[in-house]
């Protein structure tokens, strides 16, 4: 029986529905994941750091920026470490700059890395094309760090972004801060019905910690008001070699290096060390 105009309409109006979704979706979750802010409003001389600016292109042919800061103080208290790392979905690497300045005096060269689409960087930032950026940051910091060994850093989405590295790639340590399981469900903790559904990205750190082989060392404040606590310990439950979790008290999402306070600076120096 042949359909009636109505619904021939209304058919043809429902596959073009479904071949957009998934470029709906993504449009979204980029809309609720990713919030960079265009420039550097400052540079690592603001807190008294040597740094070369860099430019890294990405497998794509994207071109993302990252800061060089090697280590220039005493050879007494070099720990024989390069850390590249990795920040959270908002604003640029400018606005960790305090955090890279004391993770510098450890004794450490540091690597700061941008995405695309952040700062000063080509593209738009995805899934996928973070990947890629990390990808190249971590070839970058090989090529600089010589005999030093590799350490990966990541905050938040940064942390997903250095787990997923650290699961592909050799390295000799991975950090990760205040970063959650899976980014679905962290959709699902919004109360948004079906949000566990229509996230377009994974991110999903739990299955991929389990790949991680280097030691790991998970920081999270018990007063995170954005990834609870619970995920912290479900990475360091999920990981696949030694690993260790650093609670800071009071801590919440962008402050547990602050409230840590000297506890945090000795477990990351003695991680870094070993």
């Amino acid at each position: 029986m042949a359909l009636s105009r109505g619904a021939r309409t209304a058919t043809i109006g429902a596959i073009v529905l479904l071949l957009m979704l998934p470029s709906l979706l993504r449009q979204i979750t980029n809309s609720m994941l990713f919030y960079p802010a265009r420039g550097q409003d400052r540079t690592p001389l603001v807190v008294n750091l040597a740094f070369e600016e860099l430019w890294l292109t990405a497998s794509d042919g994207t071109q993302t920026q990252a800061w060089w800061v090697p280590y220039a103080g005493p050879p007494e208290r070099a720990l024989g470490a390069a850390v590249v790392t990795f920040h959270g979905n908002a604003g640029t690497m400018a606005d960790r700059l305090e955090h890279t300045r004391l993770l510098h005096d450890l004794g450490v060269s540091v690597l700061t890395a941008e995405y695309r689409g952040y700062g000063d960087s080509a593209g738009s930032p995805s899934e996928e094309g973070l990947a890629d950026d990390a990808r190249a940051a971590l070839a970058e910091l090989r090529r600089r760090a010589g005999e030093d060994r590799v350490i990966v850093h990541g905050r938040s989405l940064g942390g997903a972004v250095a787990v997923r590295l650290a699961s592909d790639e050799a390295v000799d340590g991975l950090i990760v801060e205040s970063t959650f399981t899976s980014l679905a469900e962290m959709a699902g903790g919004t109360g948004i019905p079906l949000a566990r559904r229509l996230v377009a990205y994974d991110f999903g750190s739990e299955e991929r910690i389990a790949k991680v082989t280097a030691p790991l060392l998970i920081v999270h404040g018990d007063a995170d008001e954005l990834i609870p606590l619970s995920m912290g310990k479900r990475l360091k439950s999920a990981a696949g070699g030694e690993a260790e979790l650093l609670v800071v008290p009071g801590g919440t999402h962008n402050d547990t290096w602050f409230r840590g306070g000297e506890r945090y600076w000795r477990t990351l120096r003695a991680f870094l060390s070993e």
